[in-house]
């Protein structure tokens, strides 16, 4: 059995600033998709990202959670975060994330993705070695390319079939990424947001 942790932040005001890539509104509608087939399996309420809002985090300089002076960690690395972006940017071509599987954890259903030109590794890299994290925090160490399609309203235990059911579902997006986007973040999860900066691949 899986034991489901329900948000309880979902819809509330944040402040956050991320670093993510473009999503066409096509790479949108296929969530979508996957969003709507996912839904009727799971046996109980789900928050579903709309699609305005579905993203993929490619690093989190401010986190949503955390008690320090956002506004004032965020002066302290703004130009050296968009000069970061900026040199691994320039010149760089267009990518593609290549969406093929849904995973089930405690907390949301994601789409996992790969990517081939390894522009996100490098950018999570540079960022872990060049910005010190916030006050009493840990570079963040990521791992994974994915893209949040649900969280939970409740905390449940939902049968293993039904996890195995789900992550068996066919996933097969092919998302294009003609820039990487510096935003910030007002009511989570994205679901307002205001770019801040973009840069554009070749």
């Amino acid at each position: 059995m899986l034991q489901t942790i329900a948000d309880d932040i979902w819809g509330k005001d944040c402040l956050a600033y991320h670093v993510q890539p473009s999503l066409e509104p096509e790479t949108r509608a296929a969530f979508e998709e996957v969003q709507r087939a996912f839904a009727e399996l799971w046996p109980e309420h789900l928050h579903v990202g709309p699609g305005h809002g579905l993203h993929v985090t490619i690093y989190p300089l401010v986190t949503v959670k955390g008690g320090f002076d956002k506004d004032a960690y965020w002066r302290s690395i703004a130009r050296q975060s968009q000069g970061l972006l900026e040199d691994l940017c320039a010149g760089h071509p267009t990518l593609e994330l290549r969406f093929s599987r849904l995973k089930v954890t405690d907390t949301a259903i994601i789409a996992t993705a790969t990517e081939e030109t390894g522009l996100i590794e490098a950018i999570r890299e540079r960022i872990v070695r060049d910005i010190p994290p916030p006050p009493g925090a840990s570079p963040i160490i990521y791992d994974l390319i994915h893209s949040t399609l649900a969280r939970y309203r409740t905390k449940a235990s939902i049968p293993d079939h039904v996890v195995e059911r789900i992550e068996s579902l066919p996933v097969c997006i092919t998302a294009p990424v003609r820039q990487i986007r510096l935003v910030r973040e007002t009511l989570f999860p994205c679901l307002v947001t205001d770019e801040i900066a973009a840069f554009p691949l070749r």
